[in-house]
């Protein structure tokens, strides 16, 4: 096993615990209209920078995430929302050298909910969004950031808590075009893809 799945496979243990805490009740679709919040951490991948001909393999430290989501819930299992999330995590090397930075990005995004089944004490969902992303990437005192077409995929488990209030936790995967930037008079490409592990609270506002 990996060092990103461990992290991965630890994160969402926690998430879990949070819905199995809750003691709640069956998960039933509220028709209506809500709002979330939600924070987790943030797994990057090795990703790469390019530049000049030249691919380098960049390391990062595990980061944090929030962010929320205004919707509507259809009543029958469906819910379709926008959908923001700020992702934060530092750098710790490029191609096996020490390096100063971080990489942190902004999506906005309208995201489609499924509950794969209803009526029981914990509902688990997919979900789908697309969008944009905006990448900044700081190396070394030189940063830059570039808004790109992103995409997002989510699994995840919600549970009652009241009759207008919802916990979740959810995996959350999300991709972007590689950004167009200007670092220290160099134009690279930086590619982005993070893994999120999250948990949040809904408010069902009701029709």
């Amino acid at each position: 096993m990996t060092s990103i799945h461990r992290k991965l496979l630890i994160a969402a243990t926690a998430s879990a615990a949070v819905l199995g805490f809750a003691g709640a009740a069956s998960a039933q679709s509220q028709p209506g209209y809500y709002v979330s919040g939600e924070g987790g951490v943030s797994f990057l991948p090795n990703l790469q920078l390019k530049s000049g001909g030249t691919t380098s393999h960049e390391k990062f430290d595990t980061g944090y995430a929030y962010g929320g989501s205004v919707g509507y819930d259809m009543g029958n299992g469906t819910r379709v929302q926008i959908d923001a999330l700020h992702q934060m995590s530092n750098l710790s090397g490029i191609s096996g050298a020490p390096a100063n930075g971080h990489l942190q990005s902004t999506s906005l995004m309208v995201d489609g909910q499924y509950d794969l089944m209803q009526g029981t004490q914990f509902t688990p969902y997919v979900g789908v969004g697309v969008g944009a992303q905006n990448i900044g990437t700081s190396i070394n005192g030189a940063h830059d950031a570039d808004w790109k077409p992103a995409y997002q995929a989510e699994a995840g488990l919600r549970t009652n808590i009241s009759d207008k209030m919802s916990v979740f936790g959810e995996y959350r995967f999300s991709q972007s075009e590689a950004a167009d930037l200007s670092l220290g008079g160099a134009n690279v490409h930086q590619h982005f893809a993070d893994h999120g592990i999250m948990a949040g609270l809904t408010y069902h506002m009701g029709d």
